[in-house]
């Protein structure tokens, strides 16, 4: 009668469970769902906007499951927590067995148990050890030797550290994710704007969570912008920045695109711009040699110097098509019903512009120009703390040799052992094993016997 085996207790199946690929490849398929949802359904929109476009029935489902804020609930932190254990796991359990088998020595004894891969013959007049260590040499590089009595043995091995790759790939996953479930957590992002010569203590947090300090003072000293020629187009904008504690400069330095800066545990990237009147605009306008200057705030109606019209300053442009400042304009001339006339007018190029017309596309009785457009640039920042970042750098620095191990490195062993004859001929044979790439292994073994045989042969 058999003996039945003894039941395996829960945390035993629970730790094989743990470490199976088939939690693994369960995992990797839910995120490639949620992942899916995700991008079907808008993110992080307001509540009645999936009431208009999912309807009555199906909008307050998705919200009331969390479908709408799929990136930021259990549907993805879960099996991303859980993928992370996985991988933790499969490296504990794997990776002290690696570790052994690179530490165990690649001796003469284990080449002589090899798997046979060839035969040949040296004469006795010719000495092995010329004969052979060339050719091994120019086909393996540098590889040992192992003399006794009755054998010569020739060794080498690449790929011993092969076993590793796999499990430093798991881990640097495992880095990856929980790098990014410490930021997720515990890390801080928001946005922080402001204007040329004003200083900044706090910032706005992301998704309406309020402000929070910077834990010292950021001060805008100057901001400057430069385009393509002709474009309009930004091609660099740079913030330049004073650091403050305790009203005392500790540091200056400045930010641009794809160039951030890092103080006091948080990093300021280089989002976006923007500018502002900074007082009223002064225009001149003239009626045929009749000129006279005029102030206008913005969104604020005037009426022009000579009673015959009004006009209203509708935006400013820091850099309008590419010319430079520029204002839109609204005017409408007395007597006249209907829509006002809107045009801009450049700073720079007031050749330019184009004025107001009468109804029958005439030039009209105004003509303005501006004499002083006060703007003041004010720079946007997205303000980040993130503790996993070091993580996940980590891991990825990680994944570089691990991949290099695992697909570029495969374990090879080769050894030649030269055995003398009772009629004084040296009998050589080749082994050798490879458990993986071993169409190339396979191709270097036939042309390693093939040197051999036609090296050495009388």
């Amino acid at each position: 009668m058999s003996r039945k085996s003894a039941p395996r207790s829960l945390s035993s199946r629970l730790w094989d469970s743990l470490t199976s690929i088939r939690l693994t490849v369960t995992l990797l398929l839910v995120l490639a769902v949620v992942a899916t949802v995700g991008t079907v359904i808008p993110q992080n929109e307001p509540v009645a906007r999936y009431l208009a476009s999912f309807g009555p029935r199906w909008g307050p489902l998705l919200v009331r499951f969390g479908l709408h804020r799929i990136y930021d609930g259990p549907w993805l932190l879960v099996p991303v927590g859980l993928l992370s254990l996985n991988l933790l796991a499969c490296v504990i359990r794997g990776l002290p067995e690696a570790v052994r088998r690179v530490a165990r020595p690649f001796t003469a004894e284990a080449a002589l148990n090899l798997p046979l891969r060839g035969r040949f013959t040296l004469p006795a007049k010719v000495n092995p050890h010329e004969a052979v260590l060339p050719l091994l040499r120019q086909e393996l590089g540098r590889l040992r030797r192992h003399n006794s009595p009755e054998r010569l043995v020739y060794f080498w091995e690449s790929g011993r550290f092969r076993p590793l790759g796999p499990y430093l790939i798991h881990l640097s996953l495992f880095l990856i994710l929980f790098g990014a479930l410490v930021g997720k957590f515990w890390g801080v992002e928001g946005r922080l704007a402001v204007l040329t010569g004003e200083t900044a203590t706090e910032f706005t947090l992301s998704k309406g969570e309020g402000s929070a300090p910077l834990g010292f003072a950021l001060r805008l000293d100057n901001f400057t912008v430069d385009y393509y020629g002709g474009t309009g187009t930004p091609r660099e904008f740079r913030s330049d920045l004073t650091i403050l504690q305790d009203g005392k400069e500790v540091g200056q330095t400045a930010c641009r695109v794809n160039h951030p800066v890092t103080f006091g545990g948080l990093t300021f990237y280089q989002s976006s711009y923007g500018s502002q009147l900074a007082g009223p605009v002064r225009l001149k306008v003239c009626k045929g040699q009749d000129c006279h200057p005029l102030t206008l705030g913005q969104r604020r109606g005037e009426n022009l110097p000579d009673g015959q019209g009004q006009v209203m300053l509708v935006r400013v442009d820091a850099n309008y098509q590419g010319l430079g400042p520029a204002v839109l304009l609204a005017y409408r001339a007395a007597g006249e019903s209907g829509q006002p006339q809107i045009f801009w007018i450049s700073a720079r190029h007031p050749e330019l512009a184009r004025q107001p017309r009468t109804p029958f596309h005439q030039a009209g009785p105004h003509h303005f120009t501006v004499e002083d457009l006060p703007l003041k640039f004010y720079s946007v920042f997205q303000v980040r703390r993130d503790p996993g970042v070091w993580w996940v750098y980590g891991g990825f620095l990680l994944c570089l040799p691990g991949f290099l191990l695992a697909f570029l490195r495969p374990t090879q062993r080769l050894a030649v052992v030269l055995e003398q004859s009772p009629k004084g001929h040296w009998q050589g044979r080749l082994l050798g094993a490879s458990p993986r790439a071993r169409e190339a292994f396979q191709e270097r073994v036939d042309r390693l016997l093939m040197q051999l045989k036609k090296g050495t042969c009388p």
